[in-house]
């Protein structure tokens, strides 16, 4: 069943066994897992059924001057479904490494185990609809399947590894209908949680105060909580209600990213640029990566790095795709236009706008009919499939390739979310986020490159030029990625969460999402924050059904 806050009485309580608020990813996937196992769940979303009438205004905050973090209403979103409505559908696990403490990662290792988490991640995979759990070249393309650089060969550099892409799938519709008809399920839209009542001992939670937009109230009270509300409206909410001690907020990650490098390769080299479908139709895409002992070595961070499309807003790229888009650029997502204008295009200053625009005309002009070609097939593929093409595939014009890296960030206690003294509409204070980049986050970013422009020398088959300077100065977070505020630890002096996601000091509020992440990964954290929505809904029924 779905309600429609707005048009409940005031004063109305609902009781049940488990109260989810968020119903993005994690909620979704924490209600249907606990679906038909003899549980009241109480679905809570604070925006309505679809991205519609959506007021992201209580969303707004605080970022210091000078700050590379996006606007805090940018990438993020109210409504069923959540993120998923906008995401881009890229879906990786987290590496062994990741949930592993490491000498020269501070605060680094998770009180869980990789090999934990293989189950749900089996069932986070069917969730995303991104395809059975296969993460190596030979397993989901199959043993003859052409290596993206050939004669590449190095026992340091891998290039066995992909990432798989969902439909992508919006959650709210390919399971709308699903929590519609639960009985057992009550979804309730429109009502945005301003209180988390405690219990006169304080060590667990009575009720959820919830409004609606136009003002009404109503609480939620349950035998379970569980905070579902993303990795910065999850710390606003803790910190608000004063719960979860000193640690909420701090240790704030995303993930960094960036064009740093250029690669060029002697001539007849067949290089693996596309996406490919694998055996099932599921988009997947190559990466390099590092072996842990040469991360361990090395010092570095995990990272990977990958085949891009040329820097949009250069001409020279000679792509009537490309210069389109440039001169269409507002129709791009934000996040796809700081990835195509990424390494700050620097001719830009020493060119008149007239000419640059001038330059990307006449690509578009003489590449009329690639243009023409490319629109059809673009259409077919990305607009009217259920499955969609991730994303552009096109070279450049001079046979140069250049490499996009996605980097971890270290947990860094300053790094933080904090709340200002203004109010948004809902009453709840608005939060400042204060994202910091180390120095060893930059550090393992040009070891990386450096290292990877090393074994392509000695190999012979190209070389990898790197620009260092716009590794230290022109990086970029991922806007939509936001973890560590309220991290899993042994204890609650290192953290906010036990390794079963129980807020330390209360005995009845999870949490289910990436702000409970310890470290980032250089993995988008949706397949993971499903994962852990599973594994939470595990536990959960096993304390329900005692």
């Amino acid at each position: 069943m779905i309600l429609d806050g707005r048009t409940l009485p005031d004063g109305i309580f609902f009781a049940g066994d488990v109260a989810i608020l968020g119903a993005g990813p994690a909620g979704i996937t924490l209600a249907l897992e606990l679906m038909g196992k003899g549980l009241k769940i109480l679905l809570i979303e604070a925006g309505g059924p679809d991205q519609r009438n959506r007021d992201l205004s209580s969303f707004q905050g605080e970022i210091p001057e000078n700050s590379a973090h996006p606007s805090l209403n940018l990438y993020r979103t109210q409504g069923l479904g959540g993120t998923s409505t906008i995401w881009g559908g890229r879906c990786v696990p987290f590496d062994p490494i990741d949930f592993e403490p490491r000498a020269h990662i501070p605060d680094s290792g998770w009180p869980i185990s990789y090999e934990s988490m293989l189950p749900w991640y089996e069932r986070a995979m069917s969730y995303c609809e991104a395809g059975p759990f296969r993460f190596r070249v030979e397993q989901a393309l199959g043993e003859k399947a052409a290596p993206m650089v050939p004669d590449f060969h190095s026992p340091d550099v891998q290039q066995h590894e992909l990432e798989r892409f969902s439909c992508p799938t919006d959650f709210g519709r390919r399971y709308g209908a699903l929590l519609r008809k639960a009985p057992d399920i009550t979804t309730i839209l429109w009502a945005a949680c301003t209180a988390i009542e405690r219990s006169p001992s304080g060590e667990a939670i009575e009720a959820l105060t919830l409004r609606t937009p136009a003002g009404r109230q109503f609480q939620v009270r349950a035998r379970h909580y569980v905070l579902a509300t993303g990795g910065l409206e999850t710390p606003r909410l803790l910190l608000a209600n004063k719960i979860g001690g000193d640690n909420v907020g701090r240790y704030y990650m995303c993930h960094i990213e960036g064009k740093a490098a250029t690669a060029r390769f002697r001539p007849g080299s067949k290089i693996v640029f596309a996406y490919e479908p694998d055996r099932h139709g599921i988009y997947v895409r190559r990466v390099f990566s590092f072996p842990p002992a040469l991360q361990r070595q090395l010092g570095m961070t995990n990272l990977i790095l990958r085949f891009e499309p040329p820097v949009i807003a250069d001409p020279g790229h000679g792509s009537p795709v490309l210069s389109a888009l440039y001169l269409a650029h507002s129709l791009i997502r934000p996040e796809y236009g700081v990835k195509l204008a990424a390494r700050g295009y620097r001719d830009q200053a020493s060119r008149s706008a007239a000419i640059r625009i001038g330059r990307h005309g006449m690509n578009v002009l003489r590449g009329a009919p690639q243009l023409a070609c490319f629109a059809v097939d673009w259409a077919r593929r990305r607009w009217l499939a259920r499955r969609k093409l991730p994303y552009l595939a096109i070279t450049a014009r001079d046979g140069t390739y250049n490499l996009d890296y996605n980097a971890e960030q270290v947990p860094n206690p300053d790094s933080r979310v904090s709340l200002t003294n203004e109010q948004c509409p809902l009453g709840l204070p608005r939060i400042r986020v204060d994202w910091r980049v180390s120095s060893i986050d930059l550090d393992g970013v040009v070891t990386a490159h450096r290292h990877l422009a090393a074994r392509m020398e000695e190999s012979g088959i190209g070389q990898l030029t790197v620009d260092e300077e716009a590794i230290r100065h022109a990086y970029k977070p991922m806007g939509g990625h936001h973890i560590g505020t309220a991290r899993m630890a042994e204890d609650s002096s290192r953290g906010v969460v036990d390794r079963n996601c129980r807020v330390f000091g209360t005995e009845n509020l999870y949490i289910a999402g990436s702000a409970t992440f310890p470290t980032s990964s250089h993995a988008n954290p949706t397949l993971t924050i499903v994962a852990m929505a599973a594994r939470l809904a595990g536990h959960l029924q096993a304390k329900g059904m005692a």
